[in-house]
């Protein structure tokens, strides 16, 4: 690829299979806390519920309107709220749990190890995210790819969240890397990709569902190699 020599990948849905990994988790929660003796009748009810009150957060944190500790700490107290359990305590404790627990999970998304070791000797690869230092760090070296990276850009270390320009600038300023030399892979579009553009980068959406707003997609990983060893007109603007 013309004139690419830095790889920067998004990590939480892109290579690490957070849904799974995330979803896995709260289940053994659940059985960990005894939660159906507080009334919640099955797993699944309070996976989904998390999910949404998680989601909702997350959002908020991008917004910078709540911080990193309110965002552990409220996630699970509204979740248990949904099913009228007043618990700060039992949130907390479960919140420290997730925080221990997912961060040791293992799934990565199909083809990622494959698609790593194929790129590493002819690009610099690095992740950028916006997940939290400790747990991102935590997933890439028990999920055995923190080797494949040579810098690890987290929001918490730029002080800024993607879509912010001032996180692409600053993994600009860790890797001496140049915007025209550099492309970013990941599942967000609004997040990753418009992040990316906007900072004058290449981007590449990992969308498996396959309807992708972005002219570059892919639905699985290892569709990115073509794009990186065979085709030397293969579209991809700024």
């Amino acid at each position: 690829m013309d004139n690419i020599r830095h790889i920067f990948f998004d990590l939480d849905h892109t290579l690490w299979d957070f849904d799974t990994n995330s979803k896995e988790t709260l289940a053994e929660l659940f059985v960990q806390f005894d939660l159906q003796s507080y009334g919640i009748e099955k797993s699944k009810y309070f996976v989904d519920r998390y999910q949404i009150q998680n989601d909702r957060l997350w959002a908020l944190y991008r917004e910078n309107r709540i911080s990193k500790s309110q965002l552990r700490s409220a996630r699970f107290e509204a979740t248990l709220k949904d099913f009228k359990i007043d618990n700060k305590r039992l949130s907390k404790e479960i919140g420290r749990a997730y925080v221990d627990q997912c961060p040791r999970k293992t799934k990565l998304n199909d083809g990622a190890i494959g698609v790593l070791n194929a790129l590493k000797d002819n690009y610099t690869l690095h992740i950028v995210s916006n997940g939290f230092d400790e747990s991102q760090r935590m997933k890439l070296e028990v999920s055995g790819i923190g080797s494949y990276f040579k810098e690890i850009i987290t929001s918490e270390k730029a002080q800024a969240k993607k879509p912010n320009p001032r996180i692409f600038q600053y993994a600009e300023r860790v890797t001496s890397a140049k915007p025209n030399e550099s492309i970013m892979i990941g599942d967000n579009y609004s997040i990753d990709i418009l992040g990316a553009l906007n900072a004058e980068w290449k981007a590449i959406h990992y969308c498996p569902e396959g309807n992708s707003q972005h002219e570059m997609s892919i639905q699985v990983l290892p569709e990115l190699l073509p794009l990186f060893f065979e085709s030397s007109n293969n579209g991809l603007t700024t």
